[in-house]
């Protein structure tokens, strides 16, 4: 990894006010670099250069972490290649945080990711969440449940009912104009067991743009 890359991470985290210990510096550069190379045979995320790896999903999931609690057990949905969970396990090492992916080079990507870096903290699903949802050896229930992926929210938070104990959070990462509209156009009271709590924003240094985070609270049934 060239001095410049180096910096470029170094000083977007300092800017976005995360710190992160010289080890998760280590695991960020060791997860770079095996994403790197996965990247020049599978199309795992477009450009693959290591600073626009950086700038638009590193530090859009560091930026996202500050945001969300610091331990628990976290599931990320449609995880592809480790944005944001992967991150949000390496910047926070007391949460347990489980990436759940369907599709197999991505999910194998993301052992293989795991093992080279050895993150303790990760346990990686190959499956749909729906089938995840069912397996006897998962948590009964999780804290936290994350996504950047592109579903739409209500399909997101039918995914997520089924993991997320009560009085515990979806948490779904938008960018500026998802889907045509912006926070507004997906600012619901409440939906599908879920309450929406609050609205997370948060600007990517670099001039990356604002982004945004949906939460939503599962409703108390007892």
């Amino acid at each position: 990894m060239d001095k410049e890359t180096i910096s470029l991470l170094e000083w977007g985290a300092e800017a976005l006010h995360i710190s992160l210990s010289p080890q998760a510096f280590r695991t960020l550069f060791l997860y770079i670099d095996e994403l790197q190379r996965w990247s020049q045979v599978f199309n795992l995320v477009g450009r693959h250069d290591a600073k626009t790896i950086i700038r638009k999903h590193i530090l859009d999931s560091l930026a996202f972490s500050h945001i969300l609690p610091w331990q628990g057990v976290f599931a990320d949905l449609g995880s592809g290649a480790g944005f944001p969970g992967f991150l949000l396990a390496v910047a926070g090492p007391e949460r347990e945080v489980f990436l759940i992916e369907a599709r197999r080079k991505r999910a194998n990507f993301l052992k293989q990711a795991t093992r080279k870096t050895g993150v303790e903290n990760i346990r990686v699903f190959e499956g749909r969440a729906e089938e995840f949802a069912q397996q006897d050896r998962r948590p009964t229930w999780f804290d936290t449940v994350v996504t950047r992926a592109t579903w739409d929210i209500a399909h997101f938070l039918s995914l997520s009912f089924p993991i997320v104990k009560e009085g515990g959070y979806a948490v779904a990462m938008r960018g500026p104009h998802k889907n045509g509209g912006g926070a507004a156009g997906e600012n619901h009271p409440s939906h599908g067991g879920f309450t929406q709590k609050a609205l997370g924003e948060y600007r990517l240094p670099f001039g990356e743009g604002d982004r945004y985070a949906l939460f939503f609270r599962k409703k108390c049934f007892t």
